[in-house]
């Protein structure tokens, strides 16, 4: 049973999202369940553009309600349209209600052999024990600095878009272990100043970065 409910916790940009799009292929490819989903048949290619019809993601930071987590559940009670699984991805799932996460505990107990449901978190500890104790946990850990670094070479070599290694290893520094931050930086150096970067003109980006958090930070502050 809980290997219809797979629970990845870890911080943000590590791969959680990533990895459960991967699942999803390797449920539903037509050339079979496998580790390695072929990626070019109609089912892989429709999880990667985004619009498979039986892989639904959700963002429980938007969907809080009970009502609406009701009317979740009940539709994955029918069969899938086009794929062997129904594949539900809950991203921030500890943004759900306790109403919420209670109502999602009834499927738990008996869910339809045609679902699997992967839920994500960076907050695991705001999650019901009664929710994480019919799961497979999967922990990501932060990436290392080297990883991000090679990573992000390889991005920039398939792109064209190439930087010194000095620069490379401040952006992957400045990371702090989200591979997603680290290419979002990267894309964004290289954008504003090319090939030539200078680690003077990153440390410029970085400090418009640091004041708009500290901005936000205290706005936040300032509301609650």
């Amino acid at each position: 049973e809980s290997q219809q409910f797979i629970y990845l916790t870890g911080a943000a940009g590590t791969g959680k999202t990533t990895l459960a799009r991967i699942l999803a292929k390797s449920l539903n490819c037509e050339k079979g369940i496998s580790s390695k989903p072929c990626g070019e048949c109609s089912s892989c290619i429709s999880v990667d553009k985004g619009n498979f019809v039986d892989l639904i993601e959700v963002d429980a930071a938007s969907n809080t309600k009970v009502d609406e987590m009701r009317e979740l559940l009940e539709n994955s009670q029918y069969a899938p349209t086009s794929g062997r699984f129904k594949v539900y991805i809950i991203d921030e799932v500890h943004m759900l209600s306790n109403a919420a996460s209670n109502a999602f505990l009834k499927t738990l107990e008996e869910p339809p052999e045609h679902i699997i449901f992967i839920l994500a978190t960076t907050e695991p500890e705001r999650v019901l024990e009664t929710v994480k104790s019919r799961t497979t946990h999967i922990v990501f850990k932060k990436i290392s600095e080297e990883d991000i670094v090679k990573t992000i070479q390889e991005i920039g070599k398939k792109e064209k878009m190439i930087l010194e290694l000095d620069v490379l290893k401040i952006i992957a520094t400045f990371s702090d272990g989200s591979l997603r931050d680290g290419i979002n930086l990267f894309e964004q150096t290289y954008n504003t100043f090319g090939k030539k970067t200078t680690v003077d003109d990153l440390y410029g980006i970085l400090g418009k970065l640091v004041r708009n958090l500290i901005f936000r930070e205290s706005i936040i502050r300032i509301r609650l």
